[in-house]
């Protein structure tokens, strides 16, 4: 790579990084969690407090979901392993948005996309009503990370936006952000 490669990558980066609030990438264990949401309560500490409420909702769930459910695993401590993943929350005007991403196991990957896309056709109400008929199938019946899913379009109030990009022939890696409105 040339240096006019690392100007561009700089000058793109300090562009993309003008609104980002906070970014992550690694092991998504209970102190990272922990310390990741002490961090927001304090970036969040002059925002309106229904905006952090659902902002840290937010986290709470997808983070959960990147711990329990990422494809990529690292041990941490104890023989405990955690899933890896990505996050990062930006700010904007009049909106937030957080962006988490985690390796997928491409046999999840399409029922996955499924559930959101169905989640998305759903206004209020519907989305509530189906999350109480979620809750009342047995765990083991229900599917990764699903009633976190209708909870995050509840509390966000936008339809999730998801992303997904073949890694091999195993996994993908899927991202979802959501908006939360100021």
């Amino acid at each position: 790579m040339n240096n006019e490669n690392y100007t561009n990558l700089y000058e793109q980066l300090n562009l993309f990084n003008k609104n980002i609030k906070i970014s992550y990438k690694g092991p998504f264990d209970e102190r990272i969690l922990s310390s990741i949401g002490n961090y927001i309560e304090v970036i969040l500490g002059n925002v309106e407090v229904n905006a952090s409420r659902k902002l840290f909702k937010i986290f709470i769930e997808l983070a959960q979901n990147i711990a329990y459910y990422s494809a990529e695993k690292k041990e941490i401590y104890a023989s405990k392993e955690f899933g890896l993943g990505t996050m990062v929350i930006s700010e904007y005007e009049k909106c937030f948005t957080f962006v988490t991403g985690n390796a997928v196991k491409n046999e999840s990957i399409i029922e996955l996309i499924e559930k959101c896309e169905f989640i998305n056709t759903l206004d209020r109400e519907s989305l509530r009503k189906y999350k109480r008929e979620q809750r009342r199938i047995n765990p083991g019946e229900r599917g990764n990370a699903h009633i976190g899913l209708i909870q995050v379009a509840l509390t966000s109030a936008n339809p999730l936006d998801i992303e997904v990009s073949p890694i091999d022939d195993d996994t993908s890696y899927f991202s979802i952000a959501v908006k939360i409105n100021k």
